[in-house]
């Protein structure tokens, strides 16, 4: 019973995510199926307690959260992390190998965008700038993409910002 009020506390904050997501991800080109989707599987059990409970409540159960956070990246592919395989594979012709991001498709490229985009708003109170956009400057280069991913990223927000 404890855990209701980060719950719902939780659900609140991703249904305003999912709003403003959806709002950014029209400007972007995003479809309208995916922008309904988004984030879809915050709302299951895997996920949503955990993400409640360490953003609104009792955080001594890092591990649960880590968990959702994975089945959460696992289950979206429009975060960067879905597209890195975490081995090869050998049977492909030259073998793939592991932890080497795959070229992103357009959408879910439009869709991450719209997601940094609102976190940027949500957590900054603002939609960011560009020029002045503090995630995106510290966080950028450290985000493991495939080449073509990375350079659709810069256009994408070059021709919105």
């Amino acid at each position: 019973m404890n855990n209701i009020i980060p719950t719902l506390k939780y659900l609140y904050m991703t249904i305003k995510h999912k709003y403003f997501v959806f709002v950014i991800g029209l400007k972007l080109d995003v479809s309208i199926w995916r922008l309904l989707k988004h984030d879809i599987s915050k709302l299951s059990y895997k996920e949503l307690p955990y993400y409640g409970r360490q953003f609104f409540g009792d955080k001594s159960q890092p591990d649960e959260f880590i968990k959702a956070w994975i089945h959460h990246q696992n289950h979206n592919d429009h975060h960067h992390e879905y597209w890195v395989p975490q081995t090869g594979h050998n049977r492909c012709d030259p073998p793939y190998p592991d932890n080497i991001p795959v070229e992103m498709p357009k959408e879910c490229v439009r869709e991450m965008v719209a997601d940094w985009l609102e976190a940027s708003r949500a957590y900054e109170g603002k939609w960011p700038d560009l020029h002045n956009w503090k995630w995106y400057n510290e966080n950028f280069d450290k985000i493991r993409v495939h080449p073509k991913t990375k350079n659709l990223i810069i256009q994408l927000l070059q021709e919105n910002i």
